[in-house]
Formats: C-alpha cells, sequence, structure tokens
C-alpha cells in the first residue's frame, strides 16, 4: 500500500472512529486487506480469518451495495444501520459509517462500524452517569445544609455534658448515645459530599495485582471470616486509577464481609474471560434474592438498616469509567459473587 492511500486512510480512521469501534479496510473489489482488534471481536473472528474475503460473505444483505454506491457518489456516508454476519451464525445489527479514500490510482473503502448492543450500553451508562451526576448535586446541598446544624448540636450537646454533675449516669449515658448517633450522622453526610464530589479517573496502563495484595494484606476482616485470593500468574495490563479501584474493591469486601453470618470466607481472585481481565469478590454470605439484585446498583438502595445506597451506585459508575462492568451473581444462601471486568 502506498503512503499517500495508507495517510488517507488513517485519517478516515481518527475521523469516523474511536478505540470502541471496529474498522475493515477493503480494496475497490470488497475484498478486505486489514481489520482491527475490535472489528474480530464484533465479528467474533479472527484476523487472518477475515483477511483476503470478500466484505459481501460478512455483509450478505442488499443493502450494503447500496451504502458502497452512495459511498461513491459522496465519499463518505455515516452511521447506516447493517446486518453483519458474526461467528458461524449468528445476525448482528451494527451501526456503520463508510468512507471511500483515493490517491487516483488506488482506491479503498474505510468501514467504521459499532455493535448496536454496544450503543445501547453506552446510552445506558450515559444514562445513569447523568441520574449520579443530578442526585450528586441534590446530596451536595443538602449534606451542606445538614452539616452545620449538626455541627451545633454536637457541641450543644457535649457542653451540656460537661454541666452535668458526676453523680447524674443516667443522664450521661443518654447523653453519650445521642452524640453516637450525631457522629453516625455526621459518617453519612460525610459520604453523601464524597458522593457528590465524585472524581474523574486518572487511567493509565498497569497492573492490577499490586493493589491487589495491597488491599487483602491491609483489610480488616471480622474475627471469624476468613480472607484469601487467588492471582493469575503474569496479569496482562489494563487502563486503570489504582485508587479508584482499590475504593471499588473495598467496598465490595466490605459488602461481604457484612453480609456472612459467623464464619465464613471471602476471597478475590483474577481470571482472563475473552477480552476481558475480570477481578471475583465471592463472599459465603447470606445471599441476595433475585428480586432485589437488579435494583443493587441504583443510589440510595440499600438493605442495610444503616447503609447510605451509595457504595454500590458509586462503584458501578467507577467502572464504567474505567470502560469495564460491574456485575452480580448471588443465590440466597449461598452467597454472592460480585465481578469487575476490565478490557483488555
Amino acid at each position: 500500500m502506498n503512503t499517500n492511500i495508507e495517510q488517507q486512510i488513517n485519517v478516515a480512521k481518527h475521523c469516523m472512529g474511536c478505540m470502541h469501534e471496529g474498522f475493515i479496510v477493503t480494496a475497490a473489489d470488497g475484498t478486505i486487506i486489514e481489520t482491527s482488534p475490535a472489528a474480530e471481536r464484533i465479528l467474533e473472528a479472527p484476523a487472518l480469518s477475515l483477511k483476503g474475503r470478500q466484505v459481501r460473505e460478512i455483509c450478505p444483505v442488499d443493502g450494503y451495495d447500496d451504502l458502497i454506491k452512495q459511498t461513491t457518489t459522496a465519499d463518505r456516508i455515516l452511521n447506516k444501520s447493517v446486518i453483519v454476519l458474526a461467528g458461524e451464525s449468528k445476525r448482528k445489527i451494527v451501526n456503520m459509517s463508510v468512507q471511500r479514500v483515493s490517491d487516483g490510482q488506488t482506491e479503498r473503502f474505510v468501514h467504521v462500524f459499532q455493535d448496536c448492543a454496544d450503543l445501547r450500553t453506552m446510552e445506558e451508562r450515559l444514562v445513569q452517569a447523568e441520574r449520579l451526576a443530578t442526585i450528586g448535586r441534590f446530596a451536595s446541598q443538602i449534606a451542606h445544609e445538614i452539616r452545620n446544624p449538626l455541627s451545633s448540636i454536637s457541641l450543644n450537646v457535649e457542653l451540656l455534658e460537661d454541666e452535668l454533675s458526676a453523680s447524674s449516669d443516667e443522664a450521661r449515658s443518654l447523653i453519650r448515645s445521642v452524640l453516637k448517633e450525631l457522629d453516625r450522622l455526621n459518617d453519612i453526610v460525610s459520604e453523601y459530599l464524597q458522593f457528590s464530589r465524585f472524581p474523574k479517573p486518572h487511567l493509565k496502563r498497569g497492573h492490577v495485582d499490586e493493589v491487589i495484595r495491597e488491599l487483602v494484606q491491609n483489610f480488616k476482616a471480622p474475627e471469624k471470616v476468613r480472607l484469601d485470593m487467588s492471582l493469575i500468574p503474569s496479569s496482562p495490563e489494563v487502563w486503570l486509577d489504582d485508587r479508584l479501584l482499590r475504593q471499588v474493591l473495598e467496598n465490595l469486601l466490605r459488602n461481604g464481609a457484612e453480609a456472612i453470618e459467623g464464619e465464613g470466607s471471602l476471597r478475590v481472585e483474577t481470571d482472563v474471560t475473552d477480552r476481558f481481565l475480570v477481578i471475583r469478590v465471592r463472599d459465603t454470605g447470606l445471599g441476595i434474592p433475585a428480586e432485589i439484585q437488579p435494583r443493587l446498583f441504583e443510589p440510595f438502595f440499600t438493605t442495610k438498616a444503616h447503609g447510605t445506597g451509595l457504595g454500590l451506585a458509586t462503584s458501578q459508575q467507577i467502572i464504567f469509567e474505567h470502560n469495564g462492568h460491574l456485575v452480580v451473581e448471588s443465590q440466597p444462601g449461598k452467597g454472592s459473587t460480585f465481578s469487575i471486568l476490565l478490557p483488555l
């Protein structure tokens, strides 16, 4: 491929695509000459099985020929829904843009496309992010309004305690109970404020192993709960923010420990599945009823007596910001497994 046409193809990829979208470059006759890893994932086929094939074998419907005709006339067609064949027999609807590039002698067609199912996932994530941002602003306003009166009440109760005589044990006990509840309210307000200041991750390439080892070493599990880990050797690099990933894992471990009554175990393990590095946090706790599981990641939804319902919502958003997924598998009486999927 000559340098001029190659530069034009790179410009087309940059203009029409992003790292989550697949691209295929074809010759004028439709022969596939270049693919991307994302294209291989969407089409469920390795590059070696795609190169040299006719693109019409992957886009067998009549609409593709019309798309190419329009592209030849207009040079670029954006965001058309096309049915493609994936794997051996699957059919997928993709959102496809096609650009014609030519240097007068050589002609190429650059196809950039995304699985519509992935697009729906992105839309759901955007909606969730907007909801969390709105809730965060609301939580910040409420927390600031509550914090000042709480501080004043706490101070006055402490002064009242100082005024009581040493013999008023019952009154002092009541005051200590009030102060304890005020401390709990202050903790809730602090959690709301932390939620409202949700930080953007600073992603960099790295390994999760050190984050997990440090967390497991420092996590204070209940006395009768055993905590261990199982990490795969030579785990692949992923994009991550160490601090925020640790926050998610710590929240999952804390939830798992609270779900265990009496003796039990917590386990952190890693694995590679398809195109993801998977971090699983398993517990042998009470499990989560099936009817509750769809609501677990909703802000303010909680099954705890004193929970705020922000931990899992925040954790899911952090993993979304890593372009990953946070999913749960659970059965009542058999414990729960929360899985973090980070793209490779």
